[in-house]
């Protein structure tokens, strides 16, 4: 969602809110702007449009006049108001300036409360009000910490705000109620605010992640953090992240996604790294953790999830029944959340998402955790909300994700599922040893095998490309798959919406002839993905049915298999290798780089914004 810098401190705070919005691009976004001091006045740029239209306003200014060392900057993904300069931020009321991020549910109530206190709103947005509100407060007599404080006692939903005031210059203050919000301490002196690390590893590594209900205030001397409740002082500990500002350039890739693509080998590594202790050589051998016990105890788990965080978990429950033998739910959150839902005595409830900062997914744990049920997370952020939400969290390691459309985050989910599936098979005892044994070091090769076949000069990269063009004129995809390569095409159709714009489903092969095969022309392509597994050969009846019915063809399977190759009009081969000797569980992990550089190649080829697609944010932290 949006984007939020703010700094005050001894460095140039222009140059600091510029490059920290450009670090929250990934986060998708319609508008821009930023305002700092200028000669104790607030000064403001923004645009509608890219952060380059703020830079172009801001060339206008000579050095002296940006040599400000306090100001705030945002990025917009509209929700109240359209997508124009006049509605992006920051918003002035009188002495007061401010950036908001999530949704004032009251809003409409406070419009009218303060037009009829005679204020004049001028933007369509919700989260200009607040800033009257605030300087009706000041105007009484309190301070900004006090009056923000105040204000924001009387607005209804889940949000963050970063103020200033004329009044009080080199002080900034932020607010933390749902939407996440982070802050450093500047080692020369002075804070730093953002909606998340990225803008901050330039400067530190040590990081606050603010609690639901923080306040936090920044000056030259450092950072003070209060309650929101109560307005007393309150300590909070940095969290020290591991993520280095090289991992979040381009590196000469075309995009990040791409570039994220092919990181996932190392991301794997770094993840198995995270959840298991390797000094031990038995199998699946966790590091001691409460996750871990509250895990080990569960009957019955219920995983809920967004997006590809739920593909992940429709993989996860696959993985845990077949080989732990214990009964999985797999749940929309969104859904999940409106229901009355009904869990049995012994249940887990684990929640599965990237960020840590999903607001259905939060929302979820929060109302499970007062019914008394254990809750736990898997997220690959570390200090993000889900972490203090949960009783407890499994943290993968992909590192930085800055392409909007998740790819390496969703390769380590799928790993923490397996990992998890893996260690409950062998406490349970519900499955030989010898082969929790064999499944393990397929495990332990499986990023070096994928490695030596991911590669930008790959055979496989070569063929996918080639495929794409041929492609690129279709109409619409059907994406199919049976079993472990089900949730797949539920993935596969979901990147290809999300980054090239074009129609794609995904269905369990057998559902095909229950409706969706009317749909079937020569102008659809129907991608199969049928790898060597125990549901081959009922995939490849369902692909002869729709072929006899003029469909093209891409077929994605084992680079053996003549007779599927045969039956396709596009053949993209995943490499065997050493992979023959695989669990066919592990064959997810060798489907899911094809269809992510399918769906890029695809959107390259339309001319797409691959990093940030249209309509789309890295975070959904509002409903």
């Amino acid at each position: 969602m949006c984007g939020i810098v703010g700094y005050v401190g001894n460095r140039s705070a222009v140059d600091i809110l510029i490059k920290g919005l450009t670090r929250l691009e990934y986060r998708g976004y319609d508008s821009a702007g930023v305002a700092f001091f200028k000669n104790n006045r607030v000064e403001i740029k923004k645009s509608e449009g890219k952060l380059e239209n703020v830079e172009k306003l801001l060339r206008t200014f000579s050095a002296e006049s940006l040599a400000s060392h306090c100001g705030i900057g945002h990025t917009r993904w509209a929700t109240h108001g359209k997508p124009t300069t006049q509605n992006a931020h920051p918003h002035r009321a009188g002495h007061v300036v401010l950036v908001h991020n999530g949704i004032i549910e009251n809003y409409q109530d406070i419009k009218k409360e303060l037009i009829s206190r005679g204020h004049l709103p001028i933007s369509e947005t919700d989260s200009e009000l607040f800033g009257f509100l605030v300087l009706e407060e000041m105007d009484r007599g309190l301070g900004l910490v006090e009056a923000v404080r105040k204000s924001f006692a009387k607005l209804q939903g889940q949000c963050s705000v970063v103020v200033i005031s004329e009044k009080e210059p080199d002080r900034v203050v932020g607010v933390r109620n749902g939407s996440p919000m982070v802050a450093a301490e500047d080692p020369e002196g002075g804070g730093l605010l953002a909606s998340d690390a990225q803008p901050i590893l330039d400067i530190t590594r040590d990081v606050y992640f603010l609690e639901h209900g923080d306040m936090v205030v920044a000056e030259k001397t450092g950072l003070k953090f209060f309650s929101l409740e109560t307005g007393k002082q309150v300590q909070r500990k940095s969290t020290h992240l591991d993520w280095s500002v090289e991992k979040m350039e381009k590196q000469g890739y075309a995009h990040f996604m791409l570039k994220e693509i092919y990181e996932q080998p190392t991301a794997l590594i770094d993840t198995l790294n995270s959840f298991l202790d390797r000094a031990k050589t038995e199998a699946f051998p966790f590091m001691p953790q409460p996750a871990v016990e509250i895990i080990r105890q569960a009957k019955e788990i219920t995983l809920v999830a967004c997006g590809t965080s739920w593909h992940a978990a429709l993989l996860g429950k696959y993985w845990l029944e077949k080989w732990a033998r214990i009964p999985v739910n797999v749940e929309l959150a969104s859904e999940f959340r409106y229901r009355n839902p009904v869990l049995n005595p012994g249940a887990v409830l684990l929640g599965v998402t990237q960020s840590g900062e999903t607001a259905d997914t939060l929302a979820v744990i929060r109302d499970m955790r007062k019914t008394g049920v254990p809750t736990l997370g898997i997220t690959n952020v570390r200090g993000s909300t889900i972490s203090r939400e949960a009783d407890s969290v499994f943290y993968t390691s992909a590192g930085p994700e800055i392409g909007v459309a998740a790819t390496k985050t969703f390769m380590t989910q799928m790993l923490g599922f397996l990992l998890l599936t893996g260690y409950l098979a062998k406490i349970r005892g519900v499955a030989p040893p010898e082969k929790i044994t064999a499944l393990f070091d397929d495990v332990i090769r499986l990023p070096h095998v994928l490695s030596s076949c991911l590669s930008p000069d790959s055979t496989l990269n070569l063929e996918i490309q080639k495929c794409a063009k041929a492609l690129s004129r279709a109409k619409g995809f059907f994406f199919i798959g049976r079993g472990f390569s089900y949730p797949l095409a539920l993935e596969g159709a979901l990147k290809l919406k999300e980054i090239a714009y074009i129609h794609a489903e995904g269905y369990a092969a057998g559902e095909l002839k229950h409706g969706p095969i009317a749909m079937i022309d020569e102008q659809m392509v129907l991608v199969v993905l049928a790898p060597r597994d125990s549901w081959r050969d009922k995939t490849i009846s369902n692909l002869e049915e729709v072929k006899a019915r003029g469909a093209t063809i891409l077929g994605i399977g084992a680079d053996s298999d003549i007779q599927l190759k045969s039956l396709c009009h596009e053949w993209i081969p995943i490499p065997e290798g050493d992979a023959k000797k695989f669990d066919e569980s592990l064959l997810p992990f060798l489907l899911t780089p094809v269809i992510q550089l399918l769906s890029y190649h695809l959107a390259v080829l339309k001319g797409t914004d691959v990093d940030k697609p249209r309509n789309l944010a890295k975070s959904v932290t509002v409903e």
